[in-house]
Formats: C-alpha cells, structure tokens, sequence
C-alpha cells in the first residue's frame, strides 16, 4: 500500500494488478499516459468482480 499524494508519479509495467482508491476527505483526479499509445479502438470495461481492462 502506498499513499498518492500531489507530485507523485506512478508507473506500471507488464500489466501489473493495481487498484487506486480516493479517501473520504476528498476526490482523487488522476492523468493516465500510456506508452505505445491507445490507437482510440479499445474499450474499457469492468469485470465482473469490479476490475477494468482495454
């Protein structure tokens, strides 16, 4: 577990499993970059155990 704070980059690679959780004092706004990019055609959608996949 670790916090994310303002500043904080985070990187994944190889299609790790992570999950990202805002806490009750306030909203979480995140920017996800990815490298190669999204070609627009993938779509993303929740299993049915709440995860998300492209």
């Amino acid at each position: 577990v670790h916090r994310v704070e303002p500043g904080t980059v985070y990187v994944l690679d190889a299609h790790d499993d992570h999950f990202l959780r805002a806490d009750s004092a306030g909203d979480m706004v995140l920017v996800s970059v990815f490298n190669p990019p999204l070609k627009g055609t993938e779509k993303h959608s929740l299993n049915g155990e709440g995860g998300s996949a492209y």
